[in-house]
């Protein structure tokens, strides 16, 4: 799955457990604060935590190591060449409507932004009860944007201005002006998710909640205050991107003025709704990075030229280790990769040069370090001071009967394990090549070993697989020898997720027949 097309289904996801949970546990409560601050996160955990690395709560499925050879015929008569027919990108088109619905809806916060900025340049300035305000002309409902408060006096009474004037001035305090512009963003993210429009109206409501609630505390008649709100909202209203003074839902707000304050037990609900949430979500993200796996190589045309086979040979170059990861004997070896051409019937093949050999070494060590020799004497010094290109070759000797055998010429410092590097410039010194003898070492490079038969795809498998099993990850390929003497089938092992399914090919790549799965 694309990264952009995970990061949308894990944000939306988590979106919808904190709908659910605050619509189901939160929202009737009048801890107003409380929920401020839990829809605000809400928000910004839902936008933040696909992009954090989750570590996968329970351990990888091992999947052997396969060596393989991708073969490709290209243009040779005897081999048929299989047109691959184009296909749409569902995934790009999905990503390219989502981004689209994106962009109207922050278009149309602009247009917003814009309208506020013409209301401004319209309003004058002036000083009411001791308030900076913006005095705007006509029947308008007052409302505050920013550190501003917008209204026009001549048309509120005088204690009726002074309870609007008290509700807009929290709004202004508490910078709700944020929170609003917050919920704008996160809307044009998840657009199309219900539950981002039923928070955004949940966290809108809440602002009110907090203004109206703030104003009955100072003393003011709730009564006198309910008639207020229900005789402007009848005015007309302002822009849509501000906190009004009254909003459509006014009897929401009515009803929760006259709501009996929640007791302190009440407030074990955060405690349930806040971790469930973020454990599940993370649970999640972690299944998701648990079944990860490598992705099956997409196969660019049906018509290539035919790739050598890598076969494996003796020896190996060694790879500086750093400080932070020091060279042990606890080792991994990638070994020098000889090109030898493969014969398929129908396409010939071209050798290319010979990939760099190379060593990595897990690092750091978990127990002791081996002992180094360097052409014949223990090495005490860096190991970043020898060159990769300049060895020769790598043995790596541990394991206790290993270490015994060896204690007897190099005592204690083969207790460990030893790593014998010969370099190519010493390589046929007489006691380096003694020393190797002794060592069991051979003096001279191994010869190459016989060319295998490494099983391989061509290129119509792997659209094959690319076409009809896009989600699948290769495990492996095996040759299946025919019965009668003649070219041999390939089986090619996948995984869809945990389900584990066996395809077989012929040399050429065409698909024959789905078979059951064997290890």
């Amino acid at each position: 799955m694309a990264p952009i097309l995970l990061y949308l289904l894990k944000a939306n996801a988590a979106l919808l457990l904190f709908g659910a949970a605050y619509f189901g546990l939160l929202r009737r409560l009048t801890f107003f604060t409380l929920n401020r601050f839990y829809l605000l996160f809400a928000l910004l955990f839902a936008a933040g935590y696909p992009a954090l690395p989750v570590p996968a709560l329970l351990p990888a499925e091992a999947t052997p190591a396969v060596a393989f050879a991708v073969v490709e015929a290209a243009g040779s008569p005897g081999v048929p060449t299989v047109p691959v027919a184009p296909t749409v990108d569902w995934a790009t088109v999905g990503v390219a409507l989502y981004a689209a619905g994106t962009a109207v809806l922050l278009a149309r916060l602009l247009g917003q932004l814009l309208a506020l900025w013409r209301l401004r340049r319209q309003s004058r300035p002036a000083v009411v009860h001791g308030l900076p305000v913006r005095v705007l002309a006509g029947a308008v409902s007052p409302f505050s944007f920013g550190p501003t408060i917008y209204l026009n006096p001549a048309q509120h009474p005088a204690p009726e201005l002074a309870a609007v004037l008290r509700h807009e001035q929290v709004h202004v305090r508490q910078w709700h002006t944020l929170d609003v512009l917050l919920t704008q963003l996160a809307l044009a993210a998840a657009w199309c998710n219900p539950a981002a429009w039923l928070l955004r109206r949940a966290l809108l409501d809440n602002l009110e909640y907090l203004a109206d609630h703030a104003v009955l505390e100072t003393g003011l008649d709730r009564r006198a205050y309910q008639y207020s709100l229900l005789r402007l909202s009848h005015a007309a209203a302002g822009p849509s991107l501000v906190s009004h003074f009254t909003f459509p839902t006014l009897k929401n707000r009515v009803a929760m003025m006259n709501t009996p304050l929640s007791s302190t037990g009440q407030l074990a609900r955060y405690f349930v709704a806040g971790p469930l949430v973020l454990a599940v979500a993370l649970g999640l993200a972690g299944a998701r990075a648990q079944g990860a796996g490598p992705v099956v190589p997409a196969a660019k045309t049906a018509s290539a030229t035919v790739q050598p086979v890598a076969t494996l040979a003796p020896a190996a170059k060694a790879e500086p280790a750093t400080a932070a990861a020091p060279m042990t004997a606890h080792a991994t070896t990638a070994a020098r990769m000889k090109q030898q051409p493969r014969k398929i019937a129908g396409a010939t093949a071209s050798p290319t040069a010979a990939a760099p050999a190379i060593i990595r070494l897990d690092g750091p060590p978990s127990g002791p370090p081996p002992a180094y020799y360097v052409d014949g004497t223990l090495y005490t010094q860096g190991l970043n001071a020898l060159n990769p290109d300049e060895i020769a070759r790598i043995e790596v000797v541990k394991g206790t009967e290993a270490a015994q055998a060896l204690r007897q010429h190099l005592g204690d410092a083969a207790t460990n394990g030893v790593v014998f590097i010969t370099t190519k410039a010493n390589e046929h010194r007489a006691d380096v090549v003694a020393f190797n003898q002794k060592m069991n070492s051979p003096a001279a490079p191994a010869p190459v070993e016989p060319v295998q038969n490494v099983p391989y795809l061509a290129a119509p498998a792997l659209a094959y697989i690319t076409q009809h099993y896009p989600d699948a990850r290769l495990l492996g390929v095996t040759e299946v020898p025919s019965a009668n003497g003649g070219p041999a089938n390939y089986k090619a092992q996948l995984a869809i997720g945990r389900r584990p399914v066996s395809l077989l090919f012929d040399e050429r790549g065409q698909f024959i027949s789905e078979v059951p799965y064997t290890r």
